[in-house]
């Protein structure tokens, strides 16, 4: 039986794990992997908060399956720009889309487009270096800040904004974020959600580390915390055992005495939703109103009541999603954000060139962990493995030999560079590393095998 070739679009998790699974397999495959920026990782890179660094670790895995003489990386390279997808499709046996789900999901509410109110999804990218964002330039001009959602996206950004700067200052944070938050003057940040504590999606590990955090001062609405008799009931089922055990951390760290030391606050505001937001050239406040729960307690919706309130802040940043981008003439769903598929095989895509195969968020969306991926891959390569025993594509024999790409592409090994570079110098500030934010510098890097001057390090 002939080798299969196979491209992945997109280096993140859901990417390698696609890869290891084909790599691994009795199929003998060869995989070639696109990006359109010079570094790989996807969110391992730009989207785990730099004070993660444990998660990180998964790039070891990827490490290894980048050195298999069957895998070749193609950085920089941006599908659909660079290089169409109809090119590829010709050139390869299959393709596996695997470039996530880029786009934050902004408020639909008036106000949402007034400067200072961006999505998690931009914040993110800023502070990790991410080359897209560098430019975002968020104010910390005042005392307050609001988050809207509640779950782990917008823990890791409350965390952000509330750490001191000497915690931040042993991370991979970007250096601009690393000095702008330095002068921040954020004291108060509002984490904000439509339900109550029983349906909200962070998970108990990062709620406990962001309300442990020190010098914060944990304040919440104690009615909102007031559950009924179904409520207690339904924390009791063994199933619920980690709802229960956050309820009990939020209510531990509110009661809790900081003996006057705290000097700043995190408000969990629960059963609140924002309606508008002011402002003339730039937020200055949120407008609220109270909801009420009504529906089965796992199942429950929030519906507005009269209430209204306001809360004065300079900084309002939506962590409400994420949403998958089409790409090309590939079938998408608009209203899910993803590409329709059935086990990571899609549905109702092209005839007469290679087929389309997806994992990772554009395959199901933008929910689980990075292990999610592995499952998730494990499903999408199965599929595809079993079309190629069961004869529903063939490796083909007309395969185009034309040059793949006319400008040179960032292989791994020019990658490894840059990411020596930023290592040494991360070593020399005392930090994991200090990234290279500018395309045009990693490409330097990579080229040159050395890092261009760094800028000034922030003083302690």
């Amino acid at each position: 039986m002939s080798v299969p070739e196979i491209a992945i679009i997109g280096s993140g998790p859901s990417g390698f794990f696609a890869a290891e699974g084909l790599l691994k397999s009795d199929a003998g495959a060869r995989v070639d992997m696109f990006d359109r920026l010079p570094t790989p990782y996807g969110l391992v890179r730009s989207g785990v908060a730099p004070d993660h660094q444990h998660i990180k670790q998964v790039v070891k895995v990827f490490d290894v399956l980048a050195n298999n003489p069957k895998f070749a990386f193609f950085g920089n390279v941006d599908v659909g720009r660079d290089l169409s997808l109809d090119h590829l499709r010709s050139r390869y046996d299959a393709v596996i889309l695997a470039y996530g789900a880029s786009a934050g999901t902004r408020l639909s509410i008036p106000g949402s487009q007034l400067p200072q109110s961006i999505t998690a999804t931009d914040f993110v990218g800023w502070y990790n270096g991410h080359p897209d964002f560098t430019n975002l330039d968020p104010r910390f001009d005042h005392e307050c800040a609001v988050i809207i959602g509640q779950g782990n996206v917008a823990i890791d950004v409350a965390r952000i904004l509330l750490s001191d700067h000497a915690r931040l200052a042993k991370t991979d944070i970007a250096d601009h974020a690393l000095e702008a938050l330095r002068h921040s003057r954020v004291r108060r940040v509002h984490l904000v959600g439509r339900r109550g504590p029983i349906q909200a999606s962070f998970t108990t590990a990062e709620l406990r580390e962001l309300l442990d955090l020190s010098d914060v001062r944990v304040v919440i609405d104690h009615d909102a915390m007031q559950l009924g008799e179904e409520d207690h009931g339904f924390l009791e089922l063994p199933a619920n055992a980690a709802i229960k055990r956050n309820v009990d951390i939020i209510n531990a760290a509110a009661s809790r005495d900081m003996n006057g030391a705290a000097t700043k606050e995190l408000y969990l505001d629960f059963l609140v939703s924002p309606f508008s937001i002011e402002g003339s050239d730039r937020v200055e406040a949120v407008h609220f109103a109270r909801n009420r729960l009504e529906g089965p307690v796992n199942g429950r919706k929030a519906v507005p009541c009269k209430e209204r309130f306001s809360i004065s802040a300079g900084l309002t940043i939506a962590s409400i999603g994420f949403q998958g981008r089409p790409l090309g003439d590939v079938p998408f769903d608009e209203q899910r954000g993803i590409i329709p598929n059935v086990e990571g095989r899609v549905t109702g895509e092209m005839n007469g060139a290679a087929p389309l195969y997806v994992t990772g968020w554009i395959k199901r969306g933008a929910t689980g962990i990075i292990g999610t991926n592995r499952a998730d891959a494990v499903e999408t390569v199965r599929t595809l493995l079993s079309d190629f025993r069961d004869q529903r594509w063939l490796v083909r024999t007309d395969r185009q030999r034309d040059t793949l790409l006319a400008n040179p592409r960032i292989d791994f090994a020019d990658w490894k560079r840059i990411d020596e570079a930023e290592c040494l110098s991360g070593r020399a500030a005392g930090r994991p590393r200090r990234k290279i934010v500018s395309i045009d510098a990693m490409l330097e890097v990579a080229r040159a095998g050395k890092a261009p001057a760094a800028p000034s390090q922030p003083g302690p």
